[in-house]
């Protein structure tokens, strides 16, 4: 390790004059680009920009991550700045001679190399929103000019741009508005419409004393009715049919008719013919066991319990016949019934599927209304942010462009110390490139080292 540092102190003096040289030569370079570099002057503004939340339902976010969004929306500044629209006015403003697309396009990409637009920290948009709006130019007035110029405009511009979104949501939801509105008037003219035509249905689809859906409670109930009259005419049918055959078998028989007891009421001639031939039949029956069968008065009681049972047979008939005419007016009754029963369960289809009909068209019309009141609040509350001309909430002009003092660059000193140590160190490194090709033995370490034998003196170099 001694050898080595030795060895390196030889070479540094060893190679001096070239060391120097190296150095110098770097070094009044250096000076010379410093000192000849023409001075760049820069001037700034300072603009702040926050984001509230916004009115506008368009333009409103539901991200809580405020700090992507802040950098999302400096990050579009800076776009802006440097865009087109903005330093299209603004070289129309500061170069009036400018003509054609060719030449307006060459002094844009022009003036977008001296525009830049960063945070104070660095380039990062990360915990500020502060940001610097930079113009950079040889002439400090001109530079403080484009700096002015570049500010005004973008500003303008950012305001345009904020008018505009606040235009089209105003216009947008306006548009909307008007149209859910004849939407829901459409809507409510069907159903008014349907409640002028179907006015009667509605007094049976509706239980107007609760305002709640009713099942038709009216046809319902008289269905109900009319079922019940009909099943018992259907019973009162059966019965009576019943009674007739009874009679009918009763009247072909040979002997005395049986009499049903629902038949016998006091001063009908069924009743009375009943009651004579039973009277008969006592008497007859008390006179055979005295009397011979020619026994006239015997003969007449046997005549007139004939006559009493011919009598009583023509009355059955009569009231089978009776009964017969009233089966015919109960199945008359039950056939009316059966029309007046299908009337109403098809006029119970007919108010269902009317009813049907009526809550879909009410609940269109519900729908669209709530629709309607969604947009409608939705347009006061973009016609409350265009009102409002958010864009001065938002961008505010914290420090407006100055001319420059003094240049930011070049930093002379910077360039002559730099030039200094660069010197140094590329004459340090010259020389020891060079030993290092140089084979030739020059110190008597290299000749004990290289040769293996031992030096007696050394004769120095004049």
């Amino acid at each position: 390790m001694q050898n080595i540092f030795r060895e390196f102190i030889f070479i540094l003096f060893y190679r001096l004059p070239l060391i120097i040289v190296v150095f110098l030569t770097v070094f009044i370079i250096s000076m010379i680009v410093a000192v000849t570099l023409p001075p760049v002057y820069s001037s700034t503004a300072k603009l702040s920009l926050i984001i509230p939340d916004s009115f506008d339902p368009l333009q409103r976010e539901s991200s809580y991550d405020y700090r992507n969004r802040m950098r999302r929306y400096l990050q579009d500044q800076k776009e802006l700045i440097i865009s087109n629209r903005v330093l299209t006015r603004v070289v129309q403003e500061l170069y009036p001679d400018v003509n054609g697309q060719a030449k307006l396009t060459e002094m844009i990409d022009k003036l977008r190399e001296k525009v830049t637009a960063t945070p104070p920290g660095g380039e990062t948009f990360e915990g500020s929103s502060v940001f610097i709006l930079e113009a950079t130019d040889r002439d400090p007035v001109w530079a403080a000019k484009l700096a002015t110029s570049l500010t005004d405009n973008y500003i303008a511009t950012y305001r345009e741009v904020a008018q505009d979104k606040s235009n089209f949501s105003h216009s947008f939801f306006s548009e909307q508005t008007e149209k859910l509105y004849r939407d829901m008037q459409e809507k409510e003219n069907r159903v008014r419409d349907f409640e002028t035509k179907q006015a009667l249905a509605l007094l049976e689809i509706l239980n107007l004393g609760d305002g709640k859906a009713n099942v038709e409670v009216g046809p319902n109930m008289l269905l109900t009715q009319f079922m019940q009259s009909y099943h018992n005419l259907q019973t009162e049918l059966a019965g009576l049919q019943t009674s007739i055959r009874s009679i009918e078998k009763e009247v072909d028989n040979k002997g005395i008719p049986t009499v049903l007891p629902e038949m016998e009421v006091t001063g009908r001639s069924i009743t009375v013919f009943k009651n004579k031939v039973a009277q008969l039949q006592l008497q007859l029956n008390e006179m055979k066991p005295q009397f011979e069968k020619d026994f006239e008065p015997m003969r007449q009681v046997e005549q007139e319990l004939s006559l009493s049972v011919s009598s009583l047979r023509e009355e059955l008939k009569r009231t089978v016949h009776a009964q017969k005419i009233t089966a015919l007016a109960i199945q008359a009754r039950i056939g009316q019934l059966e029309n007046i029963i299908q009337g109403l369960q098809e006029r119970i289809q007919t108010i269902a599927r009317e009813k049907a009909t009526y809550q879909a068209l009410v609940q269109e019309f519900n729908l669209a209304k709530d629709a309607y009141s969604a947009v409608q609040k939705q347009t006061e509350q973009a016609r409350l942010a265009q009102s409002l001309n958010q864009d001065k909430q938002y961008l505010t002009l914290i420090d407006s462009p100055e001319i420059p003092t003094k240049p930011f660059k070049p930093n002379r000193k910077l360039l002559a110390l730099g030039g200094l140590f660069s010197g140094l160190f590329l004459g340090i490194a010259a020389a020891l490139t060079i030993d290092h090709f140089d084979h030739r033995m020059k110190t008597v370490y290299g000749i004990e080292k290289n040769l293996n034998i031992p030096v007696l003196g050394s004769i120095p170099s004049v």
